[in-house]
């Protein structure tokens, strides 16, 4: 059971299979780390495959053979990056509770490149976690001004590992497809290492077959074995968050959580609003808590930007107005015109054609939904803002 987001990062052991794969990446970068050219490691995994776990294991065993001098670590010097405010709190807070670790130890990968350019810094290696949230075109705004984020980052070390979901991209000036990551590559050897193994979901694989066709559009019946785990259709949201709130004071890490959609009803409220359900929609909060482990976001919706990268016991997702019922196809569609959300609709330097531009928009929001639909552990709760989506979700 999930008790606290930290706790699927501290945990003591690793699986089997998780150990193999550890020491296959070690081995890897033990041996570029002898070469003369910067090299690049990628993990690439599903949501709930255990990137980020085989990540913190793997930072805290470079970090603690550092001070070792029979270590093949010794001596060097190593950042770990992240571009989600969110999960930076998670690793910080980590830092707190493993000795070998320090809060300084973890950057957002702009303050990293900036700062490293301004020092003249160079790294031996640096761990990237949620690659696929890396910047893929300047952002002035934010004070960075070269092309790419990941790029950036394999100048400055002589090993990079970086995990990747494509599925998990979101947002256009976060832009990440293969051809994109492998031009990035290409001057550099690299090896790729895939996850497959389902962590997250207590569930059987018939009901994982379910979800990830629901997070493609496609609607399945559902399974007749679901095992332990919850998987409900709900007609209102008001009776979904009742629920919820049920399950946090039995087992707590449950949350609301909703995709982008709902209209600003006024300059300073921005709320989730379905049925007699009306809370506010939790974008990004400078809290150094984490949100899922706020008490008060139990009366709060979550989205991508505080729950990507994260597990909970129960998820109650509503899907919203973007996200609407095909009859005719018998599936979901996006109405792009309904994303209220338009920063992830930005122009970007890699997709100039307008048909891509449109397949572009409607594979980010599936892949929010992916992201949403990927979060409980223990159970699954559904409704739609659309009504003819929420009666067709209904009938199964």
């Amino acid at each position: 059971m999930t008790n606290s987001a930290l706790e699927k990062f501290n945990v003591t052991a690793l699986t089997e299979n998780q150990v193999e794969q550890l020491t296959k990446i070690e081995n890897y970068i033990q041996k570029q780390l002898q070469q003369a050219t910067n090299s690049v490691v990628v993990i690439e995994g599903a949501a709930g495959t255990g990137k980020s776990v085989i990540l913190t294991k793997l930072f805290e065993k470079l970090q603690r053979g550092t001070k070792e001098p029979d270590s093949a670590y010794y001596g060097l010097k190593n950042k770990f990056t992240v571009n989600h405010p969110e999960l930076l709190k998670v690793y910080q807070e980590l830092s707190e509770t493993v000795t070998s670790l320090k809060k300084s130890d973890y950057m957002r990968p702009t303050s990293l490149i900036n700062q490293a350019h301004k020092n003249k810094q160079r790294y031996d290696v640096i761990v990237v976690d949620e690659g696929h949230l890396l910047l893929s075109k300047p952002e002035p705004y934010i004070r960075f001004k070269q092309d790419n984020q990941l790029s950036e980052l394999i100048k400055l070390a002589r090993v990079v590992i970086v995990v990747f979901d494509f599925n998990q991209v979101m947002q256009s000036k976060m832009f990440w497809n293969r051809t994109l990551l492998e031009t990035c590559l290409a001057p550099y050897p690299h090896q790729t290492f895939e996850l497959t193994m389902q962590y997250r979901m207590q569930a059987p694989a018939s009901v994982q077959t379910w979800i990830s066709a629901l997070a493609a559009g496609t609607i399945l019946s559902l399974p007749k074995d679901m095992g332990h785990y919850d998987l409900k259709i709900f007609e209102r949201a008001a009776d979904m968050h009742a629920t919820i709130k049920q399950r946090n004071e039995a087992v707590g890490l449950s949350r609301m959580l909703a995709t982008t959609g709902f209209v600003k009803r006024s300059a300073t409220e921005h709320n989730v609003y379905l049925d007699d359900f009306n809370l506010p929609w939790d974008e990004y909060d400078v809290q150094t808590t984490p949100w899922a482990e706020r008490p008060a976001s139990i009366n709060e919706v979550g989205s991508i930007y505080t729950i990507q990268g994260f597990d909970l016991n129960y998820a109650g997702v509503i899907l919203g107005p973007p996200f609407m019922y095909d009859e005719e196809n018998d599936q979901i569609f996006i109405d792009t015109d309904k994303v209220t959300h338009r920063e992830i609709y930005k122009k970007t330097p890699h997709i100039t054609d307008e048909k891509a531009m449109e397949e572009m928009k409607q594979s980010v929001m599936f892949h929010v939904l992916n992201i949403l639909l990927t979060r409980g552990t223990r159970g699954l709760y559904l409704t739609a803002a659309d009504d003819k989506l929420r009666n067709r979700l209904g009938q199964l």
